[in-house]
């Protein structure tokens, strides 16, 4: 605040100028930017990334630049994001990346920094990632068994399980855990893995959320795999370790959590098909190559990587986020057919 005399000696108070806050058309303020790094990963599991005919990554020149990512996450504060979380493909296998942790830690605004990994490569980073500022990890496990693992995400799993315990020793906490639920492979009768992760989950001190399917996948059969939360919180081996009686608990994010029975912790639902929590979603995501996309199922998404490459200012940033919230649909709708043109996950990022 600065006040200003003028000859009357009246005393006169100018107030700074207040940044413009991201908001879409219903009032949904967006604080939250998922940046994909990469659209390449170790893994090829079955709900994210194509068959081999249909899936081509991007070349290293159409991916965003970490300079550009540092820029567009500058803008981006300045409108009022606080929260980012580092996504792919898989984040790790893009070169140097505590180098980008590092640069976007640093940028002021930004208060909570993480990252989705499959955890293959955090016995080499962890350390790394924490000293470069990396806040929190979230990690995806879908199978405890290794046959089944490799089945549904054509790698091992003990590297994963390896990186859990880098993560735990680097200080990278609270882990969570997140798990898609597909029936025949992870969940339902006879496939059931669901007590088994929750177990595991609670030994390692980490928390578990538990993913409905989603036909974010060009070519697979997602009728065939999808099971809701409901039935799975159906199962004699869930009740017994979940209070499924409690009232769900909600925050700023896409999980439902229930407690525990033994009081050990929770356990994260989140429900995209059967419960749809768009009322409250608070988020933007940016492509590996550069596309801003205000809706995870919505195939629209605003140009940046050739707006900043053909000499944008950042006020021309600004506007094409403050246009991204404009277009924000109130409710994302998950239609993945013939007819209608999507990228699937491993393009826009987990």
């Amino acid at each position: 605040m600065v006040t200003v005399e003028h000859m009357s000696l009246t005393p006169v108070t100018f107030y700074p100028r207040q940044p413009e806050q991201l908001q879409d058309r219903f009032g949904r303020k967006l604080t939250y930017l998922r940046i994909s790094v990469t659209d390449r990963c170790n893994m090829r599991c079955d709900y994210c990334r194509p068959a081999p005919d249909a899936y081509r990554a991007e070349s290293h020149a159409q991916i965003l630049r970490y300079e550009e990512i540092e820029r567009i996450v500058r803008v981006a504060a300045g409108l009022g994001v606080t929260k980012l979380r580092l996504t792919g493909g898989e984040p790790l296998v893009r070169r140097d990346l505590p180098l980008l942790v590092e640069k976007l830690a640093n940028i002021p605004g930004i208060t909570d920094l993480s990252m989705t990994t499959n955890a293959t490569l955090l016995g080499k980073y962890a350390h790394d990632l924490v000293s470069a500022g990396l806040g929190r990890i979230n990690i995806s496990i879908d199978s405890l068994h290794s046959l089944r693992f490799r089945k549904l995400t054509g790698g091992e799993l003990a590297p994963v399980l390896a990186g859990i315990e880098a993560a735990k020793a680097a200080g990278l906490l609270p882990i969570k855990l997140n798990t898609v639920l597909m029936r025949g492979i992870n969940a339902g009768d006879g496939h059931s893995e669901v007590a088994e992760l929750i177990d595991f989950a609670a030994a390692n001190h980490a928390t578990i959320r538990f993913i409905e399917l989603m036909p974010m996948k060009q070519g697979m059969d997602w009728e065939q795999h999808y099971i809701s939360i409901d039935e799975v919180l159906q199962r004699e081996d869930v009740r017994a370790r979940v209070d499924v009686d409690a009232a769900l608990e909600t925050g700023n994010t896409a999980a439902r959590y229930l407690p525990l029975k033994n009081g050990s912790g929770e356990v994260g639902f989140i429900m995209p098909m059967s419960e749809r929590f768009c009322e409250g979603c608070n988020r933007l995501r940016l492509t590996a190559d550069g596309g801003l996309r205000s809706c995870l199922p919505a195939d629209h998404q605003l140009n940046l990587r050739d707006l900043i490459r053909s000499g944008g200012s950042d006020d021309d940033i600004r506007a094409v986020f403050l246009r991204s919230a404009m277009i924000k649909p109130e409710i994302g709708q998950y239609d993945f057919d013939a007819e209608t043109e999507k990228r699937s996950m491993i393009h826009i990022g987990g």
